[in-house]
C-alpha cells in the first residue's frame, strides 16, 4: 500500500486564525514548537512545506496544505519520544496519534511518518505500532536524502534534496483531490529548483525501475495537464517548464 492509498485526508479550508498572521507565520511558527524533533538526527520536514521553506526568506507562498509533515527514521524513533516532551502548545489527536494537533489556529497540524531505509521495495510499508507516537512508514520515503540545513528565522531546518522529494511525490499513487494535491507539491519543487537540483533529479531518475520511470513520467503527463485550483501554485503558468523537464527525462531513458 502506497502513501496514497494509505494517507487519503487532502487539505481543508484553514481554520481563521488571528488577523495579520501570513501562512509563513503559521509555519515558522509550527516548526519552532517542534524544533526539538528537528533536531534529532536524520530527522527531516517532508511534503508540501518544503518548496515554501526553499523559496527566498522562506516565503511560503506555494501554499497547497494546512499541515507540516516530519519524516521520522524508524531507528530513530525513540529519541523522538523522548523529544515530543519538550514540545509545547500540541497534543496528539485521539483519532490518530502519529497527528498532532495545535491548541492555536496560528499554527498548523503536524503529522509525523516514518522511514525505513532497510525495505527493499520502494512500495513497501508497515504500521510501527507505539502508544505514544505509532507511525505509518513508508519505503517510498528512502528517496529523501538530507540536504543542507535550512537557517530562517532563529530556526534550523532539516529539510531533504529537492531531487528525492521530487521522486517520492511523483511516485506516489494519487487520486481525487489529494493526487492533486501531490502534483501541486511537486509542482512546487520545480519552481523553486536549481540546475544542479535537476540534473540530480536526472540521474535519480536514469537509476530507477523502468516501472517506477514509468510512473515518474506519467505523473509529470498529468501535471501538465492539470487545471488551477484555489489558493494553490498555477500550473498552468509553469506547463513549458513541465514539458521541458518531461522531455529531458523521456530523452533520457
Amino acid at each position: 500500500m502506497t502513501i496514497g492509498a494509505q494517507r487519503s485526508r487532502v487539505a481543508a479550508a484553514p481554520p481563521p486564525y488571528t488577523a495579520g498572521v501570513t501562512f509563513r507565520d503559521r509555519l515558522l511558527a509550527s516548526l519552532q514548537a517542534v524544533q526539538p524533533v528537528l533536531d534529532v538526527p536524520e530527522v527531516l520536514i517532508g511534503g508540501s512545506q518544503v518548496p515554501n521553506l526553499l523559496e527566498p526568506a522562506a516565503a511560503s507562498t506555494l501554499v497547497v496544505s494546512q499541515d507540516v509533515d516530519v519524516v521520522v527514521p524508524v531507528g530513530r524513533h525513540q529519541q523522538v519520544k523522548a523529544a515530543l516532551t519538550e514540545i509545547q502548545g500540541y497534543t496528539a489527536s485521539e483519532a490518530e496519534a502519529s497527528v498532532w494537533l495545535p491548541d492555536s489556529p496560528d499554527r498548523l497540524e503536524i503529522n509525523f511518518i516514518g522511514v525505513d531505509h532497510s525495505l527493499r521495495e520502494a512500495a513497501e510499508s508497515y504500521v510501527l505500532e507505539d502508544e505514544r507516537l505509532p507511525l505509518l512508514v513508508f519505503g517510498l520515503l528512502s528517496h529523501l536524502r538530507p540536504g543542507p540545513r535550512l537557517e530562517v528565522a532563529g530556526l534550523s531546518l532539516p529539510l531533504p534534496r529537492p531531487a528525492g522529494l521530487l521522486i517520492e511525490k511523483l511516485l506516489t499513487d494519487r487520486s481525487g483531490l489529494k493526487g492533486e494535491r501531490d502534483l501541486l507539491v511537486a509542482l512546487g519543487l520545480l519552481l523553486v529548483a536549481r540546475p544542479e537540483d535537476i540534473d540530480e533529479l536526472t540521474a535519480s531518475f536514469a537509476a530507477l525501475s523502468s516501472d517506477e520511470q514509468r510512473g515518474v513520467l506519467s505523473s509529470l503527463g498529468l501535471l501538465s495537464l492539470l487545471k488551477p485550483l484555489p489558493e494553490m501554485p498555477d500550473p498552468t503558468a509553469a506547463r513549458d517548464q513541465v514539458d521541458s523537464l518531461l522531455r529531458r527525462l523521456e530523452g533520457g531513458r
